[in-house]
């Protein structure tokens, strides 16, 4: 009885810390740029966390705005932001040391995130 006291009580701690970790595994720390159409320069350029939740990305900006998108079922890699306008995800090309930028397109502009 005693031990399988301790077995429950084992399992319990081992449930509860694989649920924390998969917690943090959704969110982290990035970099992130929103360059306007046409344009070859940031016009915002700063530390973000990026999450993606069950399908939906939310980037938060260090100054505290939020971005959010929602996948659209059976259109992999397109979303919809808060105004409803479609968002399409793309991978940008390697830089120096291997890494690319997730690039959400919109219609005004792409955010590249580094570090998602």
């Amino acid at each position: 009885m005693k031990s399988q006291s301790i077995l429950i009580g084992a399992i319990a701690a081992i449930a509860t810390l694989g649920s924390s970790f998969s917690a943090q595994a959704d969110s982290r720390k990035a970099y992130c740029q929103y360059f306007p159409n046409s344009s070859q320069t940031a016009k915002v350029s700063m530390p973000c966390i990026f999450s993606m939740r069950q399908g939906a990305i939310t980037v938060k900006w260090e100054d505290g705005v939020s971005d959010s998108f929602k996948p659209i079922p059976e259109r992999p890699f397109v979303y919809t932001d808060e105004r409803g306008g479609l968002v399409y995800q793309q991978w940008g090309e390697k830089d120096m040391n291997g890494i690319r930028a997730r690039i959400l397109k919109m219609e005004n502009g792409a955010i590249y995130i580094w570090g998602s």
